[in-house]
């Protein structure tokens, strides 16, 4: 068992081997245990390194031949966050805090107000606070009193303000009324409060948490070290995420219903088509949103009601395979396909991703962990685009085969 010595801010070394989980499971609120006791710094190694996330451990195997280990503390940090960190106190905390939520918006209606509300379900992975400052060199949102990752009403005003401006569904008058003045100087005259209230985002339970990297290849390159080239290292950043399928319950009010009704959808549609929080043109932080659910009890919608909801996976597809620019988004396409999208899927066009989808993903996508039977009708759509190469190309050929067998086509 490896035993890490780390410096904890009590001045104490710990061994972190066995009980680096018991630990973790000691703090019931993830912002104390993130932000303020992260566990990623050795005092020294046992090569008197001071000061290191990478923990280098030597010891003999069982042929009795000394090895050495590089273990990076910040990465199994993280990774101990997402699989043991106790949620239970957390999340009877969130719940609490819903059902004030809930009081304030009945007492809100009885005095008046109109209050809107609805829930959205990630479609992949949600970062807010991606680029806040943080030890950890990325950030997570989380909530100042009890710990959870949440979305701050200042993001979710943002992003319908975004949407409506971006769609031009809304005139200056109208955006001034909803989200008030853009200069906030309460001495002039001109200048007002807006009229729609947000409140923050909340998960509807303690959302499941997954760890993610980013890979940069050209560090040296962007710090104006060096030009840009292959074979410069690249540095690999973990950090923490918060999982697809998580709901997030959303709620506004005002005391004029048709500003209300509008800023409710364009927070719908912010949510749906620009996403929220950072790495949104990966496809990070799109929300499907979930209406309430009404009893049908007309037969014939019910029959209809399979075709509509193909129609929106279709849909939801198409705007998915737009996201992908390069290797990591078309990974992140394919690691998101579900068995109930193959049929879609299949309906789906890859002629406008010519520029995109070519032979040199054929490796990427073999070494995705996915099923076959998703992995053979990707292969089978990427051959819609992509040709043999001539024999004289071995390398690509090479590739294009491996698309073939994944497809399940002959290898002539």
């Amino acid at each position: 068992m490896v035993r890490l010595p780390v410096k904890l801010p009590l001045h104490e070394d710990i061994s972190l081997g066995d009980n680096w989980e018991q630990i973790i499971r000691k703090f019931s609120n993830l912002g104390l245990l993130y932000n303020k006791y992260p566990l990623i710094w050795t005092d020294k190694d046992n090569l008197n390194v001071p000061f290191q996330t990478d923990f280098k451990y030597r010891y003999k195997n069982e042929k009795g031949k000394e090895v050495e280990e590089k273990i990076n503390l910040k990465h199994r940090f993280l990774q101990e966050i997402s699989t043991s960190f106790d949620k239970s106190t957390s999340d009877s905390y969130l719940k609490e805090f819903i059902q004030r939520q809930i009081s304030l918006s009945k007492n809100l209606e009885k005095s008046g107000f109109k209050v809107k509300s609805f829930s959205g379900m990630t479609e992949y992975r949600l970062i807010i606070g991606l680029g806040g400052a943080h030890v950890l060199e990325t950030g997570l949102t989380l909530h100042p009193l009890y710990g959870f990752p949440y979305i701050p009403a200042s993001s979710v005003k943002g992003i319908a303000r975004a949407y409506a401006e971006m769609s031009k569904e809304a005139s200056e008058d109208e955006l001034r009324e909803i989200f008030g003045s853009e200069d906030k100087n309460k001495v002039l005259e001109t200048n007002r409060e807006g009229k729609v209230v947000f409140l923050d985002g909340l998960p509807t339970e303690f959302p499941k948490l997954e760890i993610d990297i980013m890979n940069p290849h050209y560090g040296d390159y962007y710090q104006g070290n060096k030009p840009p080239a292959d074979y410069l290292s690249p540095n690999p950043i973990t950090f923490l995420t918060v999982a697809t399928g998580q709901e997030f319950s959303f709620l506004l009010f005002s005391k004029d219903v048709s500003l209300v009704e509008k800023a409710e959808q364009w927070l719908k549609e912010g949510l749906s088509q620009l996403g929220a929080g950072g790495k949104t043109n990966v496809g990070y932080g799109y929300f499907k949103i979930v209406e309430q659910q009404q009893a049908i009890e007309d037969k014939t919608i019910k029959e209809e009601l399979p075709k509509t909801r193909n129609l929106q996976t279709g849909d939801l597809l198409r705007r998915r395979l737009r996201t992908v620019k390069n290797s990591e988004t078309f990974s992140n396409f394919v690691k998101q396909l579900k068995a109930e999208d193959l049929q879609e899927l299949q309906q789906i066009s890859f002629n406008d991703m010519k520029s995109v989808i070519n032979i040199g993903l054929a490796p990427i996508l073999e070494s995705l962990e996915i099923s076959n039977e998703i992995k053979q009708i990707v292969a089978k759509k990427m051959l819609e685009v992509c040709k043999k190469p001539e024999d004289k190309y071995t390398e690509k050929l090479e590739k294009y085969i491996k698309l073939l067998l994944m497809a399940g086509e002959k290898v002539e």
